[in-house]
């Protein structure tokens, strides 16, 4: 059941929501800003995987890899 609401009413919930969206936005950068303040350290590879690979290595074979395609739509 729908029920009537003023239209000032939808007026005031669109100026909620974009105030909730802004707010939202600016502790995502405050958050990321703090994540890359921290995140100058360059952090060495682990050993563990640098061997890892190394021990396995890919047999070579003649066949080819099927292509992978992507399908587009077409607009209308």
């Amino acid at each position: 059941m729908h029920v009537f609401k003023h239209p000032k009413y939808y007026e005031e919930y669109r100026a909620r929501a974009k105030r909730a969206q802004r707010e939202e936005r600016k502790k995502q950068q405050a958050a990321s800003g703090k994540q890359q303040a921290t995140s100058h350290k360059r952090q060495a590879a682990s050993i563990k995987v640098l061997q890892a690979s190394s021990d396995k290595q890919q047999a070579l074979s003649n066949k080819h890899q099927a292509a992978s395609h992507v399908r587009t739509s077409l607009k209308l």
